[in-house]
């Protein structure tokens, strides 16, 4: 932890001249995938590089979400934040959690560094069990790609600029994700609010343009057919660049409503109405970013979702290829799927 902070304060442009014994012992354990004697690890040539790999993986070791990409931030491992100063990582890694600078400082990167600590230790452990994502698989959040015919925007989505629509996954219901979730639907909740500086919610905009949603097309209280698109105003994403948030009703709750069912023709369907009205709106939209429906709460193998999306969004784009479509990942593990399927 020591190292780390260390680390933190000066920035990768000094690691060379930052003397980081603990961290490079670990790098020697990490390369020979166990502890090795007790011995010192030598120089070596590329030691920075080294030292960098391995925060790169404890990174991607964290499991994704808020803290993984504040731990970027945190570290300058973030895309365009290597050279940026301790305080400008912090005021980043800060509005990730919606929080102030200084409430960061003494909570959220007290905890960031020591959940790092904690990665790396484990990724200097033998290797008796399957580890994360490779660094060189996935790449640090934020990041946006072009896969071929779509972009991946691997990275929370509050942070996505510049797309017209996000979609986000509902239930039949049409009932916005309780806010305080890891969910995507209650993020886009967070984003959308207009709050006070404190932080208090003063328009909980999602939440009550789904409910205006609901009783302009009578029905409150009932379900949607599963594929059914609904529109709600983007709030304070609007300063992103987005212009609506369409919400697809696919998850089908079943039994005591804590699972979901989804089915590949209600996927299809949701795609294509979220393209209908997208042409609709005036100007029409041209960018899209989907999630890979019901991979979190809704039960499916990420690789699954993906053909499923996929072939709903490739037939539109065989129709139109003038779309911008874009494919959204939170967690490393679902952008190493999406890459994986759009690489060679």
């Amino acid at each position: 932890m020591a190292d780390l902070k260390n680390l933190r304060e000066r920035g990768l442009t000094r690691l060379r001249d930052t003397r980081l014994d603990a961290l490079e012992t670990a790098v020697a354990l990490y390369r020979h995938d166990g502890p090795a004697p007790d011995a010192r690890p030598p120089v070596e040539p590329y030691r920075p590089a080294a030292v960098e790999e391995l925060l790169r993986q404890a990174i991607v070791e964290l499991g994704g979400g808020k803290l993984s990409t504040a731990a970027g931030f945190t570290f300058g491992l973030a895309a365009g934040a290597r050279d940026w100063t301790v305080g400008e990582r912090r005021k980043s890694a800060a509005s990730i959690y919606g929080v102030s600078t200084e409430r960061f400082r003494k909570h959220h990167e007290q905890l960031i560094v020591d959940q790092t600590a904690e990665a790396v230790l484990r990724l200097c452990m033998p290797a008796a069990a399957p580890r994360a994502p490779r660094a060189a698989d996935v790449p640090p959040s934020p990041a946006v790609i072009r896969l071929g015919r779509v972009t991946l925007d691997y990275m929370p989505v509050e942070m996505i600029k510049g797309v017209d629509a996000i979609v986000s996954s509902e239930n039949v219901y049409l009932e916005a994700s309780k806010i305080f979730r890891n969910s995507l639907s209650a993020a886009l909740r967070r984003a959308c609010a207009e709050t006070t500086g404190t932080g208090e919610i003063v328009d909980d905009v999602v939440q009550r343009g789904l409910a205006d949603w609901m009783r302009d097309h009578g029905r409150p209280g009932l379900p949607v057919a599963p594929g059914t698109v609904a529109t709600t105003s983007p709030g304070r994403l609007r300063a992103s660049g987005v212009r609506r948030i369409y919400h697809a009703a696919v998850a089908v709750p079943v039994g005591d409503g804590n699972e979901y069912e989804l089915s590949p023709e209600a996927v299809a369907r949701a795609v294509h109405n979220t393209v209908q009205l997208a042409q609709r709106e005036r100007p029409p939209l041209r960018s899209i970013a989907l999630p890979l429906f019901g991979a979190g709460r809704g039960g499916l193998d990420a690789a699954e979702s993906l053909s499923w999306v996929w072939s709903a969004v490739e037939r539109e784009l065989d129709a139109d290829p003038s779309w911008d479509m874009h494919l959204i990942a939170r967690s490393p593990a679902t952008a190493q799927t999406i890459i994986r399927h759009f690489s060679p």
